[in-house]
């Protein structure tokens, strides 16, 4: 029967005197209503490239950043699966992203892309929560998709990514260093260059083994500069990231898998979550590995956020890697590439 005709015969019942009889809905347990409830605040955050169906599979694109995870994203969502993507889900990601809201200046970014953001990711930390106490959603697991980097390359790329943002702090500190005025004209590569000198030095200095000893250098050396920190622990996040957010969170240890070292994948499960850890550096070879992971048929990766296509990419990413060529850039290389994560993933010595 037509709306139409449907609402011709209501209205005709309502005018005879008759009652419409409603058939009562069955009642939802509480797992389900939880997760309706977490799905509503996904969607309203934006966390759909799509509209989203709840029978479809979750696959949570969990990774560190500029490993081409837009691009999965994209690509798992065109295939028929539900795609969510983020960068961090631990507890003190979350404090931290809280406080950045609580105590940052207020501005137009502030209160839509940054609180947006906060809230996504609270709901996407429920989700999570859900699948650890409620194990399966329709008979099917959460699945996550990682993918490790190159700690090296992975900071020229987060710089490139952050430049417009990074680069007036940069400017500033490097006014400081030579005792210019403070509107004084600088060459902008030059200034990322020596910057990026300073930041191999701490690091080298400090060693990537001892805890926050690259962090307390670059307070000790430049109190008054905050941003020398913000990016020595820029640089270093690699090294703990996947024991913060994906051991830390799921339990499971893919760095301690010599099948990541060996081959450049490896999938581990528990009864709650399935979870496939990549190598970026072999991402191409490796999508039919996604594919089949996600269980969809055909996978393509676009290209999304791509850094080398961004303003100012080829300047900023050759006065890093020069940086990098100096004595101290090199003692910084072997010491990020000689780290335990480094030689998890077989970043000690890339073959690809």
């Amino acid at each position: 029967m037509s709306k139409r005709n449907l609402g011709a015969r209501r209205l005709i019942g309502r005018l005879l005197g008759r009652r419409e009889q409603r058939v009562a809905a069955p009642e939802l347990s509480e797992a389900e209503r939880s997760f309706r409830h977490i799905w509503r605040y996904l969607i309203a955050t934006g966390s759909a490239v799509r509209p989203r169906n709840r029978n479809r599979p979750n696959v949570l694109v969990l990774q560190m950043g500029k490993v081409a995870s837009l691009a999965i994203q994209q690509a798992l969502d065109e295939g028929g699966v539900n795609a969510f993507h983020t960068h961090s889900l631990s507890q003190a990601s979350q404090e931290r992203l809280f406080g950045h809201l609580l105590t940052s200046e207020f501005t137009f970014r502030l209160s839509s892309h940054d609180l947006r953001y906060h809230v996504q990711n609270v709901a996407l930390h429920m989700l999570v929560r859900w699948y650890q106490t409620h194990r399966r959603y329709h008979g099917q697991r959460l699945k996550v998709i990682t993918l490790t980097r190159d700690p090296v390359t992975f900071y020229i790329s987060s710089f490139i990514q952050r430049h417009a943002f990074v680069l007036p702090d940069v400017r500033t500190w490097r006014r400081a260093r030579l005792g210019a005025a403070a509107g004084a004209e600088l060459d902008d590569a030059q200034a990322v260059q020596d910057f990026a000198a300073e930041l191999a030095s701490i690091i080298a200095t400090a060693g990537v083994d001892k805890g926050d000893g690259p962090v307390e250098i670059a307070q000790n050396r430049w109190p008054d500069h905050p941003v020398v920190v913000q990016e020595v622990k820029t640089c270093i996040r690699p090294l703990t990231w996947f024991d913060t957010e994906i051991t830390g969170i799921f339990g499971l240890d893919a760095l301690a898998s010599p099948e990541l070292r060996q081959r450049g994948w490896v999938v581990l499960e528990n009864d709650w979550v399935e979870i496939l850890a990549l190598r970026f550096e072999q991402l191409s070879s490796l999508v039919p590995k996604i594919a089949d992971f996600a269980g969809v048929s055909q996978l393509r990766l676009g290209e999304r956020n791509v850094t080398s296509r961004k303003a100012g990419a080829w300047i900023y990413k050759s006065a890093i890697q020069a940086a990098f060529e100096t004595p101290a850039g090199q003692a910084y290389v072997r010491s990020l590439r000689a780290s335990a994560y480094a030689r998890a993933c077989g970043y000690d010595q890339p073959t690809w």
